[in-house]
C-alpha cells in the first residue's frame, strides 16, 4: 500500500503525518511525503473599464532547492513517518497533491484540516476540500483537533 502525506510547516500537517504512520505503518505501507508551495497571483488593475489582469501564473525567479526536500524529510521523521520518499513543488496545493498521486501510483492520500472561517476560506480555500473533489482516490482528511480525547 502506498500512502502520499501532504506535510507543510503546520502542527496540523504533522499531526495528520502521526495518525497515517499509526495507521499504515504497522501494515508495511511505502510513505512519501509532499509540500506545495503556493504562488500567490499578481493581479493588476486598471486595464480599461475596471478590468483586472492576472500577471504571470508562474514567475520564472521562483524554484524549490534541496533544502526544501531536506527540511520536508526532517518534518516526516519528526513525524514519526518511517523512511518516506519526499516530494517538493510549487502551484496550486491541491491540484499538485492530486497529480503527485496518480504520477506514483499512490493508493490513499493523507491530509490534514484547519477549522477555517468562511471569510477565511474565501482567501484561502481549503487543501483537504481541494484534494477530495480532485481525485477518485480514497482521502483520509485528519482533524487539526491535536487535543487528546
Amino acid at each position: 500500500m502506498k500512502i502520499l502525506i501532504a506535510l507543510d510547516e503546520s502542527e496540523v500537517s504533522a499531526h495528520a503525518a502521526r495518525v497515517a504512520a499509526e495507521l499504515f505503518a504497522p501494515c508495511g505501507a511505502e510513505f512519501t511525503v509532499i509540500n506545495v508551495t503556493r504562488i500567490p497571483t499578481p493581479w493588476v488593475g486598471g486595464a480599461g473599464y475596471g478590468a483586472v489582469v492576472a500577471l504571470a501564473p508562474d514567475p520564472p525567479w521562483f524554484e524549490r532547492g534541496p533544502d526544501d526536500a531536506t527540511n520536508l524529510m526532517e518534518r516526516a521523521e519528526a513525524a514519526g513517518v518511517p523512511d518516506p520518499e519526499a516530494l517538493v513543488d510549487v502551484g496550486d496545493p491541491a491540484s499538485v497533491v492530486c497529480e503527485a498521486a496518480h504520477l506514483h501510483r499512490i493508493d490513499i492520500i493523507v491530509v490534514g484540516s484547519h477549522d477555517k472561517s468562511a471569510l477565511r476560506r474565501l482567501f484561502d480555500p481549503s487543501v483537504a476540500a481541494g484534494v477530495v473533489r480532485g481525485t477518485d482516490l480514497p482521502v483520509l482528511v485528519v482533524s487539526g483537533d491535536t487535543t487528546p480525547g
